[in-house]
């Protein structure tokens, strides 16, 4: 409805391999309301594909192919004559009948000489959370299974120093932002430059955020020092695999110990890490599977690394595609293997049956692995340490293994919950995605995986706290002048030291070295997913109970107990200093 409203000489769609097909149905209704008008697609999907492209699909007009900068003006000034575009490098179209493709266009060698992207058509700029800014294009590595080379191709380039300061102070003068995103696969594979950007950003005197891509085994401990100091937030790691043998076959040849090492390094220096895995490789064993998701829990023991799991997709135009072409997988249960949020529309489903060879990467190569289930696994993994990671870490210390605790969920989940995998409704999330996940995984290790725990105590420590975050919190009075608990502050027994539990999963201790202990904590929402915890002294554990919104501090005083520690003063005055603090604290208010 939108583009029937518009009309235009030529439409222009970027495409990425996610949502290829939902790109070419708004093509094919965008030219049914425009006949006339021209339809080009470019982008890295649409650039492997092209031939097929056109072939199957008579309303998309020509595709342009890889790096647009300097091809797409040459385009534009030859329209609306197709025939003139025989001299231009880098495009796929038809002539006379025929498919023609012209040979690739040259790479773009000096990126400094590119203009600045028209942010000013982008209204919510001054809002992102981080703005993309391209850092540079092309990898000198070979991994089989990525498609970057078939796009930017193996031709490694950076924007100079300079040129990306002057960009990023562009931005933050007109729109206001101080965070980036800097978009380059391999940003660090020329340290020298790294290291040119980061003093550069320092000597600048700007206090910008940026985040990057990075190898492990392109990284240093003093190269992580320094980009943290010049302003580093965030760090991508592509590990793709915890199995050794497979970082030979795949050609990421990633040294996994190096490889953990890089991601302590960043946390110790307060950058956070994304560490992201692939699962569904040729030749990949369960152990090579349970690998992986050892590295992933290991990785999660540090506060701010994220885990991501994925599913392998097999991207057309990578070696890894070409050895299996013509032998596409099962695509049912992977419709959404590329973006593992994304969920595909029934006539998406049916595009991507019929033309497996345009949309391969809603399939599977050949692999030994049950994918119903290695794809159950991920989605395991991913939800419950998103919203109960220490529990999560904890089970996998304590079982040896997240994938033998795993194993045991299937059976207790087939037992209480056989019909939970059923599709779900329109507009409804997925099994995993919901709060009913969350709370079947709680009773789950309430009820059966701790009548087999080696450390209960801890365990059963860690499930608590999980459960009363779980709870609504109560909700206390509201007479005038009387404290109360703060908004979303929770006050929990448990019955072991919960700061000593994470001192020991984030240090590979063993957990049976945490004595049992009666503790009052008190736990505080900041902001999404986040909880700040404060374990409780006897006065502060008081003071909190009495603090229902119904009693004054004169009543909060009279029922003190006064430990030894403050003989001699007061009560009233113990109590108004101590309900100070508290609120100080955000505990009360």
């Amino acid at each position: 409805r939108e583009f029937a409203s518009r009309s235009f000489d030529l439409w222009g769609f970027s495409t990425i391999c996610s949502t290829y097909p939902l790109t070419i149905r708004i093509a094919r209704e965008l030219k049914r309301c425009h006949p006339q008008s021209l339809v080009m697609l470019g982008g890295p999907q649409a650039s492997v594909v092209d031939a097929g492209t056109l072939e199957a699909f008579p309303f998309i007009d020509f595709i342009v192919r890889g790096e647009a900068d300097e091809t797409l003006p040459l385009v534009v000034a030859a329209l609306p004559d197709m025939r003139r575009f025989r001299q231009i490098p880098g495009v796929t179209y038809r002539s006379e009948g025929s498919i023609v493709r012209n040979p690739d266009a040259p790479v773009v060698l000096d990126l400094d000489k590119l203009p600045m992207p028209a942010f000013d058509q982008y209204g919510k700029l001054g809002r992102c959370h981080a703005v993309p800014l391209e850092l540079g294009r092309g990898c000198p590595f070979g991994c089989r299974f990525c498609s970057t080379n078939s796009f930017f191709r193996r031709r490694f380039r950076l924007k100079s120093p300079a040129r990306v300061i002057e960009q990023m102070r562009t931005i933050h003068r007109t729109y206001g932002n101080t965070r980036f995103e800097l978009i380059h696969d391999m940003f660090t594979v020329d340290r020298k430059r790294v290291v040119e950007f980061c003093e550069a950003l320092l000597a600048s005197g700007e206090q910008f955020q940026w985040n990057c891509s990075a190898r492990t085994d392109c990284v240093d401990d003093e190269l992580i020092a320094l980009m943290a100091r010049a302003g580093c937030a965030s760090i991508f790691f592509g590990i793709e695999t915890g199995s050794a043998r497979l970082q030979r076959l795949i050609g990421k040849n990633l040294d996994l110990h190096e490889a953990a090492s890089r991601v302590a390094c960043a946390s110790r220096h307060g950058i956070g890490t994304t560490v992201s895995l692939i699962t569904g490789f040729p030749g990949e064993t369960r152990r090579d599977m349970t690998g992986s998701v050892d590295f992933l829990m290991d990785a999660a023991r540090f506060d701010a690394v994220k885990v991501q799991l994925h599913l392998l997709a097999p991207l057309a135009g990578t070696p890894m595609y070409e050895q299996y072409r013509g032998r596409p997988g099962q695509s049912d249960i992977l419709s959404d293997i590329s973006f593992h949020g994304w969920r595909q529309d029934s006539a998406d489903r049916e595009m991507i049956r019929a033309h497996p060879e345009i949309f391969p990467n809603f399939y599977s190569v050949p692999t030994s692995l049950n994918l119903g289930y290695v794809k159950e696994l991920r989605d395991f993994i991913q939800y419950s340490v998103l919203r109960h990671r220490w529990l999560v870490v904890a089970l996998h210390q304590d079982s040896g293994g997240l994938v033998k605790v795993f194993d045991a969920w299937l059976s207790w989940l087939q037992e209480n919950r056989p019909r939970r995998q059923e599709a779900p409704g329109a507009g409804e999330a997925p099994y995993y995605a919901r709060g009913e996940f969350s709370r079947d995984f709680l009773k789950f290790v309430r009820n059966r995986y701790l009548r087999r725990a080696r450390n209960r105590g801890a365990l059963r420590a860690l499930l608590n706290f999980e459960l009363a975050l779980n709870r609504d919190p109560p909700k206390p009075g509201r007479r005038t002048g009387a404290p109360r608990l703060a908004a979303g502050v929770r006050i929990m027994r448990l019955g072991a030291d919960y700061h000593r539990i994470l001192d020991c999963l984030r240090n590979h201790e063993p957990l049976a070295t945490v004595p049992a202990s009666r503790v009052l904590i008190a736990t505080r929402e900041i902001g999404n997913q986040k909880v700040e915890v404060s374990q409780l002294s006897p006065l502060s554990a008081q003071l909190l109970a009495s603090c229902n919104g119904e009693n004054g501090p004169k009543q909060i005083a009279r029922g003190l107990r006064l430990p030894k520690d403050v003989a001699g003063i007061p009560a009233p005055k113990v109590c108004l200093v101590g309900l100070a603090t508290l609120r100080q604290q955000g505990l009360i208010e």
